[in-house]
């Protein structure tokens, strides 16, 4: 068998496109793609050729391989004639790879899309004649209800860099100042890295450079390892209780705080089941007395979260669960949640257990391990929570590997509910931090997204701790879902459009107008009951849509009804709010804000590698680019996250630091662009970035004495403005 090339390889695996050019052709049209043959000017490799051609044979000169001729032959005008061979192990792994990535695109192209009771309608509006292509969904809905996939356009295939898995992540950031055969360079996703931009570093005033010279380029992760470790000390409760206090607490404190958990973490970060906790694991933890037991590091984590939970019902007034009011009402233990961190009593007690445990890889270890990093989270100690993850991922593996997991029953699904939590918490550190990943993402092809598989108990009586909840859970499961299928789509903007080059032709229109249409049909494809609208203003100029398409609606040709409820003046389902328009619950307002979040973040990182090129090479920027430009920095602005009911309700904002690092970034952009010598391109900046660029400055403020990487983050941005020592002029 002669040997293929990988373009030829590559060819061979990929389905038909109807016609249409796939991606990785748009990344780089007319362009040497990489491993392909570039005739006599290209220069011999420093290996051994795997078969060489009959006359370098002769003249044992080193064969470059190219075909149907190599580059010898060919500059001295003989025939090239490759003899036949077997086929081997490097053949051989080259069509697993392509086999592999293949399967990899079939799974990332399904998505869950609808509700059970729209699955006929819905089927129904797609199956016509210009059906658009679709891949079988992995996801089930609750009860084991098939849940529609979502449609893909023909086009829509990926490109070879949105195919690498988050392994390769930190060779990925590490390329930086290297160029591929494109003559790229890759674009660092930390929002960390534009302080390194070189079209900012042009801009941004000289004292704040060099004060982050002198800090070093990973000042972030050096002051964050070297930080004080938590306080070991464990304060009792009340103080007379005496060692043994745990187990003296009152039933209707550890109900409560665990109720309180349930109704605002483990809907947006689905870790534990409910209805095993408080049928087996809280009575397992209360039987031992707090013993030395995975179930009891698991109950004293969820009551840790617990106390932070009570606390941001008591920021925004929602009355505790199980309660008859309608605003919160201190109950008698409310003082147990008090203290320099709250929480760090059942939390430190839980780190003292662990210690006999740690060798242990079960899907409890795991769930411990992930509690304790939304833990460390909420706390603002991005090193710590990593690790956690870390040990998270190496349960996972463990679970995942060398074992059959049947996913269709409930502790296979389990399985699946903590492999996602982890991967996705994981990849939020790991790119802005730079760090290394754990692997765990080579097993995102063989772990479905969760089904939600209710737990059952056969002959058993349920005990009185479980409460019913304010919201169904499956509108919060549907919310997990989505998210999982957002990372996808952010996973492939990284990786296609985070290139520059000199020539100014990255990123690429057509890739751009793709993944906009792959975003949107992410909005528009949503269960009606967690859709949202998005704000009149117009997609940018080159994502080819219609005007209906512009102002909300589908961007499929035939769209779904499913599809029209995200016209603000067409809703379908009722949104969990109560008559003031107001969250029914800290939970519901903080799935609801991190949905439409992650459009925006999106949208943002979309446009972004325009903000690269415009500050860099600013006199190549096309219509299109100011398009790109405007959308990137309208999309960086007032992020629901910190806006609305969350300017109080501060103890339950997830993922803190990411945002912190967000904000950081942003607000170096649009110092750059406002001070940008070229007068189109300040005019790119949206009507009220003043006013973020303080709300961001002040979110940063209130963070800052948690962490010492956002003090010196805001020290390195107060230095943007001399004069005034917290916000611009």
């Amino acid at each position: 068998m002669s040997k293929r090339s990988l373009e030829e390889s590559r060819g061979a695996q990929e389905p038909d496109n109807n016609g249409l050019v796939p991606i990785h052709d748009l990344l780089s049209p007319g362009e040497e793609q990489p491993g392909q043959p570039s005739g006599p000017s290209k220069k011999p490799r420093n290996f051994i050729a795997t078969v060489a051609c009959e006359n370098c044979r002769v003249k044992k000169t080193r064969c470059d391989e190219s075909r149907p001729r190599c580059g010898l032959c060919k500059s001295l005008g003989l025939e090239c004639v490759y003899n036949e061979r077997k086929s081997s192990k490097r053949d051989q792994s080259l069509t697993m790879i392509m086999s592999t990535l293949h399967r990899l695109e079939t799974k990332l192209e399904s998505m869950p899309t609808s509700i059970v009771k729209d699955l006929q309608s819905l089927r129904r509006a797609v199956d016509g004649p210009q059906q658009p292509q679709t891949q079988p969904s992995p996801a089930v809905g609750v009860g084991g209800s098939a849940l529609t996939s979502m449609p893909t356009s023909a086009g829509e295939t990926l490109t070879p860099g949105a195919q690498v898995h988050d392994h390769d992540d930190f060779d990925f950031e590490e390329n930086q100042t290297a160029t591929d055969s494109a003559d790229r360079v890759s674009i660092s996703f930390s929002q960390h890295g534009v302080i390194l931009w070189p079209g900012a570093r042009r801009i941004l005033p000289e004292q704040l450079l060099a004060t982050h010279e002198m800090l070093g380029k990973n000042y972030v992760i050096e002051l964050e390892s070297t930080r004080p470790p938590l306080p070991m000390f464990t304060g009792s409760f009340p103080l007379q209780a005496g060692d043994h206090w745990l187990e003296a607490l009152p039933l209707a404190m550890i109900k409560g705080l665990a109720d309180a958990f349930f109704s605002v973490f483990n809907p947006f970060t689905p870790i534990m089941d409910k209805a095993f906790f408080f049928s087996f694991t809280l009575g397992s933890a209360i039987e031992s007395g707090f013993g030395y037991t995975v179930e009891s590091c698991l109950v004293l984590n969820v009551l840790a979260l617990g106390c932070l939970a009570v606390l941001a019902h008591q920021e925004g007034n929602y009355p505790l669960p199980g309660t008859q009011s309608h605003r919160f009402e201190p109950p008698e233990w409310m003082n147990v949640v008090f203290g320099e961190q709250p929480g760090l009593r059942f939390f430190n007690e839980a780190r003292r257990r662990i210690g006999f445990l740690m060798c242990d890889n079960d899907i409890q270890s795991c769930q411990f391990y992930l509690l304790s990093s939304v833990y460390y989270n909420q706390i603002l100690r991005p090193m710590d929570s990593w690790a956690m993850i870390h040990r998270a991922a190496t349960c996972c593996l463990s679970m995942l590997t060398n074992h059959d997991v049947n996913f269709d029953e409930w502790e296979g699904d389990m399985k699946s509910r903590v492999y996602w939590n982890c991967l996705m918490n994981e990849t939020i550190l790991v790119q802005e931090l730079h760090l290394p990943p754990s692997g765990l993402s080579r097993l995102e092809e063989r772990v479905p997204i969760p089904k939600f598989i209710s737990f059952e108990t056969t002959g058993y009586v349920s005990t009185p701790f479980a409460s019913s909840s304010v919201v169904d859970d499956s509108y919060f499961q549907y919310h997990f879902l989505a998210q999982v299928a957002h990372r996808i789509i952010l996973t492939r903007i990284r990786h296609s459009l985070y290139f520059y080059s000199d020539s100014g032709t990255f990123p690429l229109p057509a890739v751009n107008a793709e993944l906009h249409h792959q975003l949107e049909q992410w909005r528009t494809n949503l269960p009606p009951t967690i859709q949202f609208s998005i704000s009149s203003s117009p997609l940018p100029s080159n994502s080819h849509t219609t005007p209906a398409e512009q102002s909300g609606s589908s961007i499929h040709p035939s769209p779904s009804p499913a599809a029209t409820t995200t016209l603000p003046n067409n809703p379908i389902s009722p949104r969990p709010t109560d008559s003031t328009n107001r969250p029914l619950s800290p939970a519901t307002a903080i799935t609801d804000a991190m949905l439409r979040g992650r459009y925006q973040i999106a949208r943002f990182h979309i446009g972004r590698p325009y903000l690269y090129k415009a500050l860099r090479i600013p006199g190549s920027l096309t219509d299109e680019d100011f398009e790109q430009i405007k959308s990137g920095l309208l999309n960086a602005m007032d992020w629901p996250v910190t806006q609305g009911i969350f300017r109080k309700m501060k103890s339950c904002i997830p993922i803190k630091f990411a945002f912190c690092s967000q904000f950081f970034g942003q607000i170096l952009l649009f110092y750059c662009i406002a001070h940008s010598p070229t007068l189109r391109l300040r005019e790119t900046l949206p009507s009220g970035w003043e006013r973020w660029n303080e709300e961001m400055l002040r979110f940063l403020e209130e963070c800052a004495p948690h962490s010492p990487a956002v003090t010196q983050d805001l020290g390195l941005l107060r230095s943007l403005w001399p004069e005034s020592e917290s916000e611009p002029e």
